[in-house]
């Protein structure tokens, strides 16, 4: 028997048994401690929007397998509200869905397919992100403790314009938000039965 990590981008179990090409159900729960939130920054200033992790409760099933090397997913899938998202204060929140294009896109999907080691046991996952209608596949390293509780962090840098995003200009463009962002996360989990 081989024990491996197993990821679920922002959740992540140990499992004691895989067999070949067949994939397994599991189901876990992201704890409240968990923190996810995204950065940026304007000409002027910097910004940081923090998720409610309450917002996560619940279980989460998906589906993996083992295959030379990599841990494989299937549905394993967290969606965020775009309102759940708290940048400080009302004004940069209105700011924030506005650039998300809140009310028509209400949510970010994010979707793991794959995380892979490496000799060192070093991790890297491949995430799908679907914004604003539009989908990018991304590959994250990832940092894994399992003590006292499953933990898994990781960070992602990414241009708003690739999802069609464009940054809001305020004071007739002299405040302008910069294209690229970063998502961090902190997933803190438990396997449920």
């Amino acid at each position: 028997m081989k024990n491996a990590i197993l990821l679920f981008l922002l959740g992540i179990v140990t499992s004691t048994c895989f067999s070949q090409n067949k994939f397994e159900q599991k189901t876990i729960q992201v704890l409240p401690e968990s923190t996810l939130n995204i950065s940026g920054d304007t000409n002027i200033s910097a910004f940081h929007c923090e998720f409610d992790t309450l917002l996560l409760k619940g279980k989460h099933e998906f589906q993996y397998s083992e295959e030379n090397g990599s841990i494989y997913f299937k549905n394993a899938v967290l969606n965020l509200k775009n309102n759940g998202f708290d940048c400080g204060n009302r004004a940069i929140n209105k700011d924030f869905n506005s650039l998300m294009q809140t009310e028509k896109y209400p949510g970010i999907k994010l979707e793991l397919k794959k995380v892979s080691f490496d000799q060192d046991d070093n991790a890297m996952a491949r995430v799908n992100i679907r914004m604003a209608g539009r989908e990018k596949s991304y590959i994250i390293p990832i940092t894994i403790t399992d003590c006292p509780t499953p933990n898994y962090k990781g960070t992602l840098n990414l241009n708003i314009k690739d999802f069609g995003l464009e940054p809001p200009r305020k004071l007739f463009g002299l405040i302008v938000i910069k294209d690229e962002i970063e998502i961090n996360f902190n997933l803190v989990v438990k396997p449920k039965k």
